[in-house]
């Protein structure tokens, strides 16, 4: 790979960054892959540089308990100093062209990523040997849903937290209507046994 491509690469990737901080790492691979302008391995080397160099800091966010679809920690990225001051002096570099396709990109996906860091779960091994899942879901800083159960099997947790991950929404909406109905149908009858 020359030089020049891969310097082109590490600005490309600095500008996703600045674009949308603490972008997680898989999709500033899938922004960085969809420009067309690099494969996955020029990707990977250019951001490995990047970190070698302290312009880009990946890694967990601390506190934060969001988990891939594979039960590991989310590693976030985000610009050093150092790699603002870098964009902010070269962003002239990339292509009007690439920079405009990455705008547009990071608006399309951005409610889709935000969603997807909005709905998290978990699956820990108890002292009991069961294994708990926790269900969350979160509007803005706050957790306006949160579900723990125990299942007597990984795999029984593992496709649980899965169906979570694909369905959020549909669960919470099943799980309020069928909370709202049991108390709705009780009034009714409690309405009616009243009027007679």
């Amino acid at each position: 790979m020359h030089e020049t491509n891969l310097s082109i690469h590490k600005l490309t990737l600095l500008y996703i960054i600045e674009q949308a901080p603490g972008l997680r790492r898989s999709y500033l691979q899938d922004t960085a892959l969809a420009t067309l302008s690099m494969d996955y391995f020029a990707m990977a080397r250019a951001l490995d540089e990047l970190v070698d160099t302290g312009l880009v800091h990946v890694g967990a966010r601390k506190g934060e308990e969001a988990l891939d679809a594979h039960n590991r920690t989310i590693e976030r990225c985000d610009l050093t100093a150092k790699g603002m001051a870098v964009i902010e002096a070269l962003n002239h570099q990339i292509p009007p062209a690439t920079r405009r396709f990455i705008t547009q990109y990071l608006d399309e996906h951005s409610f889709r990523w935000k969603v997807a860091d909005a709905v998290t779960v978990k699956v820990e091994l108890t002292s009991d040997g069961q294994y708990e899942l926790m269900c969350r879901q979160k509007e803005g800083n706050d957790t306006s849903f949160l579900l723990q159960l125990r299942f007597p099997t990984e795999e029984m947790a593992d496709k649980a937290a899965q169906a979570w991950r694909e369905r959020s929404d549909e669960i919470v909406n099943m799980l309020i209507q069928s909370l709202l109905k049991d108390t709705s149908e009780k009034h009714a009858r409690e309405s009616k046994e009243s009027d007679d």
